[in-house]
């Protein structure tokens, strides 16, 4: 370990002697996991460090399944600009243990607006310091380990004095949230959140998701939750349209055994598309969700947001299943929301890539907006 003191050059200091005692004056502690959870394999330790000490997790984008979404501690994904349910228990914080955490991934401004957090930095680099993110103490080194070294530690902390009421109404509220459109029953267009429930119910705990770049990719991140590490690849920060396609080929030929789905716009889709031969001569088993709505999504959306009104985005689409059975895949169109399930299931038990058509209602882009835009947390 070589822990640097957030007063200057490195130190030779206890620093997780510093974090624990930070803990034992704390009343609402709360992680904030990111994705150097997932890329330096600390999941193990941090699970059972939430389960000895109760502390909840919220996660950025790219540390999806660092803790299981079962879990009582699981409060779910962070990253959105606006206020949403889950930024309540990040409010109501006191102390926040920031682990394998980069402000490119969801800045502290948005987090730590007040500036009165302390903030306790866990990584295997040294915090990059800003206004609104200037840690009281940092332990860099391997992650894994340094949470090794905090469960050793565990027991010199008074639990009874965490209160975990915030916590545990926001994890009510956001699983909630979750399953409000699982029911929908709707022809023409299907809303996000149905979709991504349904997929949901079909990957099982070990298949992975990839998401491109795009209007979906937000859903995605807000909506579509995992039990264990690598199994929803989001590209975060300066990230750029088409990187789906191509990483469910990587994902498949590593992972042979496992459902691969990737979920597309149908403009992030068709950057790539000549990737399809790819799959198709490799021989991967893939399935490859586009979500169509004949429009740059996304940029729609913040134009929308921001302006009130948004420039010429729309196009027109080529003809899907003929595009699938030129490249040699199997093509699914889905208009109705009754047959994703079974459409999903068909497509993961076909010999090779599978191109599954399905018409977004993006109308709740901008429901979404007006929804968080309003959401008023208990502090």
């Amino acid at each position: 370990m070589f822990p640097r003191d957030s007063e200057g050059p490195l130190q030779t200091k206890p620093f997780i002697g510093r974090a624990i005692n930070a803990l034992k004056v704390a009343k609402h502690p709360l992680i904030l996991a990111g994705n150097g959870c997932i890329r330096r394999r600390a999941s193990e330790q941090l699970r059972l460090f939430c389960e000895k000490t109760g502390i909840g997790v919220v996660s950025t984008f790219m540390a999806k399944g660092c803790v299981d979404m079962d879990a009582d501690y699981c409060l779910y994904t962070i990253g959105l600009q606006a206020k949403d349910l889950v930024t309540c228990a990040v409010d109501a914080a006191d102390v926040v243990i920031t682990l394998g955490y980069d402000m490119v991934e969801y800045h502290p401004r948005l987090w730590n607006e007040r500036k009165d957090k302390m903030i306790i930095h866990a990584d295997f680099l040294p915090a990059e310091i800003d206004e609104h993110y200037h840690p009281g103490t940092e332990i860099v080194g391997d992650l894994a380990h340094t949470l090794w070294m905090l469960n050793e530690r565990v027991d010199q902390l008074d639990l009874q004095r965490f209160d975990f009421s915030q916590q545990h109404a926001t994890r009510e509220q956001m699983t909630q949230e979750l399953a409000r459109h699982k029911d929908d029953d709707t022809k023409g267009t299907i809303r996000p959140q149905k979709v991504l429930w349904d997929v949901r119910q079909v990957m099982g705990k070990n298949g992975i998701l990839l998401s491109d770049v795009g209007a979906h990719k937000m859903w995605i991140a807000r909506h579509y939750q995992c039990h264990e590490p690598n199994t929803c690849l989001i590209p975060n920060g300066f990230c750029s349209m088409g990187f789906a396609l191509p990483g469910a080929i990587a994902a498949s030929l590593v992972h042979p055994e496992r459902q691969i789905l990737a979920i597309c716009g149908d403009a992030g889709f068709l950057m790539n598309v000549q990737e399809m031969e790819t799959a198709k001569r490799l021989g991967c088993n893939m399935v490859v969700m586009v979500w169509e709505d004949r429009e740059y999504g996304l940029i729609a959306w913040k134009q929308q947001a921001e302006f009130g009104k948004h420039t010429d985005l729309q196009f027109d689409n080529p003809d899907w299943l003929q595009l699938a059975n030129a490249f040699g895949w199997r093509g699914y169109r889905v208009d109705e929301s009754a047959e994703l399930v079974s459409a999903l299931e068909s497509a993961f038990k076909e010999d090779g890539p599978v191109l599954i058509i399905v018409p977004i209602d993006y109308s709740e882009n901008m429901k979404l907006t007006e929804r968080l835009g309003n959401i008023a947390c208990p502090i």
